[in-house]
C-alpha cells in the first residue's frame, strides 16, 4: 500500500529545486556561527511564507548560556567572522576560517587581531605528563586529541594558554589528508557539549593531519618553534530560533510534526535534513494547491531546530502545540549515499511509547526499496531516542523516529562534509518518505487503518516480536498491542484494531508480569534526557546523557511504578545488564531538581 501516495508526491518532486536549496542552506550554515544560522533561518521562513503556507515565523529563544528548558542549558551566542593560525618565521599559513570555517572550534573564544597577532612558543601538551601554569601559560598548547579534552586538562589545571591547537581527525568514511574536523563541544564539564556563561572562555585551533605533520615536524626540529594567530570571535548574549511553518490540515486541533536539527556545518548533517523538511512541505503544499492530493485530516508541522535545545525550548515554550501534537519523524540528515553496506536507519523508541507510526514509517520504505533498486537502502532498529526526537518520552507524549545514520555518513563532522557528498537519489527517497509518512499519518482515519491493520501487523512480527518467554522477548508482545491500539488517539474504532491488537497482549495487560510492587518510587518535574549540567563535575562524572539505560530508566519512570520495576523494563528494553543500579543516577537527578522520592508505598497493585 501506499504506493499512489508515493507516485503522487514523486511527482511534484522538484530535484535540482532540492539540490538548490540545499546549497544555499549550506552556505551558510558551513560557518556555524550565530550570524550565520540566523541567516539560515530567515531564508527557511521566507521560502515557507513563499509557498503559501501558514504559522511560517521564527520561534525564538534565549542564547545565553543560562536559560534551562527542562534539564538544557542554552548554549551562548557566538560571532566568528575570521581566524589564523601560522607560522610565525614564514608566515605559512596552518588554519585559515575564511578558507575553512572549521579551523576553529564552535564557541572558540578571542584572541589578539588581525593587524596585531598573539606570537608564542608552541608547547606539544600531550608530552606533558602533568600540566601547569608554568609549562602552559601564554603558549600555543598542541595536541593529537579532540581539542575540547586538551581544554579540560588545562582548565583542571588553572592554566592559561593562547589556544589550544589539535590536529585530530579519528576515524571515518571520506577524510582525506586535507580534511579539518569539525569542533562543534567546547565545554568544561565532563560530558559536556555546548558552552555555557560559566564556561572557560579561550581560543582553539583544528588543522587537518597534512598540516599537523607539518607543524610537528618542524616542531620536532625546532623544540622553541612559535606560531602567530589571532581569532576574531565574539560571545554574547543573543538570540537562538526555531523555525516553523504548518500544512494546514482540514482539522487543525491536531498535527503531526516533521522535524530536524540546523546549525551544523555539514552538507549531509544536517543542511540535507533541513532541505528535506522544506521540500516535503512545500511539495505536499503545491500538490493540494493543484488538486492532486486532497487536505488532509491534521495539520502537518515542520520545525527546524538546533539540535536538543531548539526542540527542548520550542515543546516547553509551545505547550499548546506540544499538546495538539500526536506523532514526529526526526529528520537527522538525509543526503549521504545508501548502498548495502552503508543503508540509512529508520529507528524506532522508545518502548514505553509505541505508535502506529513506526509500522507506517516501515510500509513506506518497503515501497520505496521497490522503486528505489540499489540507489537507496534502509533498515529498521530499535533506539532509545536522547536527541530531539527525546520529545517521545512520555512525559512529553509525542511518539517518534528518527530517520539518520549517526556517524557513519561520509564525512562525518568535518570540513569534508559538502554538498558534493550528497546523493541526489537519497535527496529524493528521504524526502518521499518525509512526505509520504507525514500526509499518512495526517490522513489516518477509519478507512486508512482498516487498510493499515493487516500490513502494520506483518511489519510488528518482522522487526518488533521476538523469540522466547523471557523478558526481552515478553515485552515486544506489549509494544505490538500497544502501536496498534494507538490508532484510538486518531478516533479509529475499537472493533479497528483490537482483534489484531489483542493477539499480542490484552488491552489491560501490564508491560511485563509479575513487575515489582515495592520499592522507592520518583516523581520527575522535567522530561526528555537528563544532561546532569548542574551538578557539580564529579558528581556528574558517569553519568552519561546518552546513556540507552538511563534514558529508558527515565522514560520508563511514570512516577507510579517504584525502581526495581522500572529496571526490569529499562533492561527488557536495551537488552543490557549494566553494573550500575539506576539509584544513582535517579538520586542525582533528585540533587538536581529534576525527581522528588515519594515513598508513600500507594502504587497501585493492578
Amino acid at each position: 500500500m501506499f504506493e499512489s501516495l508515493i507516485e503522487t508526491v514523486e511527482g511534484g518532486y522538484q530535484a535540482k529545486r532540492h539540490r538548490d536549496l540545499l546549497v544555499a542552506i549550506w552556505e551558510q550554515e558551513r560557518w556555524f556561527d550565530t550570524p550565520h544560522q540566523r541567516a539560515t533561518a530567515e531564508m527557511a521562513r521566507d521560502l515557507l511564507q513563499q509557498a503559501r503556507l501558514s504559522d511560517v515565523r521564527l520561534a525564538a529563544y534565549p542564547c545565553d548560556g543560562r536559560t534551562r528548558y527542562q534539564d538544557w542549558i542554552m548554549h551562548m551566542a557566538w560571532d566568528c567572522p575570521s581566524a589564523r593560525l601560522a607560522f610565525a618565521d614564514s608566515g605559512q599559513v596552518l588554519a585559515d576560517r575564511e578558507q575553512v570555517p572549521a579551523a576553529v572550534a564552535y564557541w572558540s573564544g578571542p584572541l589578539a587581531s588581525a593587524d596585531e597577532p598573539a606570537v608564542a612558543e608552541l608547547v606539544d601538551g600531550d608530552a606533558l605528563e602533568t600540566i601547569t601554569p608554568e609549562a602552559a601559560d601564554g603558549k600555543f598548547i598542541l595536541t593529537a586529541k579532540p581539542p575540547v579534552e586538551m581544554k579540560r586538562r588545562l582548565v583542571a589545571a588553572g592554566a592559561k594558554p593562547l589556544a589550544v591547537v589539535s590536529d585530530y581527525l579519528g576515524e571515518g568514511r571520506g577524510y582525506t589528508e586535507q580534511t579539518t574536523k569539525w569542533c562543534n563541544t567546547w565545554s568544561d564539564g565532563p560530558g559536556g557539549w555546548y558552552f555555557h556563561a560559566d564556561d572557560t572562555v579561550m581560543a582553539g585551533f583544528c588543522l587537518s593531519p597534512a598540516a599537523g605533520k607539518l607543524l610537528r615536524k618542524r616542531l620536532a626540529e625546532e623544540p622553541t618553534l612559535k606560531l602567530t594567530g589571532y581569532c576574531n570571535a565574539r560571545l554574547y548574549e543573543g538570540p537562538g530560533q526555531n523555525v516553523t511553518a504548518v500544512l494546514e490540515g482540514t482539522d487543525p486541533s491536531r498535527e503531526v510534526w516533521i522535524f530536524g536539527h540546523a546549525c551544523e556545518q555539514g552538507g549531509h548533517d544536517n543542511c540535507s535534513g533541513v532541505s528535506i523538511l522544506i521540500e516535503s512541505l512545500r511539495t505536499l503544499k503545491e500538490l493540494i494547491v493543484a488538486g492532486k492530493l486532497a487536505r488532509p485530516r491534521y495539520s502537518i508541522r515542520m520545525i527546524t531546530t538546533e539540535e536538543c535545545i531548539g526542540m527542548v525550548a520550542f515543546a516547553s515554550r509551545h505547550g499548546d502545540l506540544r499538546r495538539r501534537a500526536l506523532v514526529g519523524l526526526n529528520v537527522d540528515a538525509g543526503g549521504d549515499p545508501a548502498p548495502p553496506d552503508h543503508p540509512y536507519v529508520l529507528h524506532h523508541g522508545p518502548w514505553s511509547n509505541p505508535t502506529i507510526g513506526w509500522a507506517v514509517g516501515g510500509l513506506i520504505c518497503a515501497v520505496l526499496r521497490t522503486k528505489a533498486g540499489e540507489g537507496w537502502h534502509i533498515q529498521h532498529k530499535h533506539f532509545v531516542p536522547s536527541a530531539d526526537d527525546m520529545i517521545a518520552d512520555p512525559g512529553c507524549g509525542i511518539p517518534a523516529m528518527w530517520l539518520g545514520k549517526g556517524g557513519t555518513s561520509l564525512g562525518y563532522h568535518s570540513s569534508s562534509d559538502t554538498p558534493d557528498v550528497c546523493s541526489d537519489d537519497s535527496l529524493r527517497y528521504n524526502t518521499l518518505l518525509t512526505a509520504a509518512w507525514a500526509y499518512a499519518m495526517a490522513s489516518m482515519d477509519e478507512r486508512l487503518a482498516a487498510e493499515v491493520i493487516g500490513p502494520a501487523t506483518e511489519w510488528i512480527d518482522e522487526n518488533i516480536i521476538r523469540p522466547g518467554a523471557d523478558d526481552p522477548a515478553l515485552l515486544p508482545r506489549w509494544v505490538g498491542g500497544r502501536m496498534l491500539r494507538d490508532l484510538a488517539r486518531w478516533g479509529v474504532s475499537h472493533s479497528v484494531y483490537e482483534p489484531a491488537a489483542a493477539k499480542y497482549a490484552a488491552a489491560d495487560a501490564p508491560p511485563l508480569p509479575d513487575l515489582p510492587t515495592d520499592g522507592p518510587r520518583y516523581i520527575r518535574s522535567t522530561w526528555g534526557t537528563c544532561t546532569f549540567e548542574t551538578l557539580p563535575a564529579e558528581r556528574r562524572r558517569d553519568l552519561s546523557r546518552w546513556s540507552a539505560w538511563i534514558t529508558a530508566g527515565l522514560y520508563w519512570n511514570d512516577g507510579r511504578r517504584p525502581l526495581p520495576a522500572v529496571e526490569r523494563l529499562a533492561r527488557a528494553e536495551t537488552g543490557t545488564k549494566p553494573e550500575s543500579s539506576l539509584k544513582n543516577a535517579f538520586e542525582a537527578c533528585v540533587e538536581a531538581g529534576m525527581m522528588v522520592q515519594d515513598n508513600s508505598g500507594n502504587y497501585p497493585r493492578t
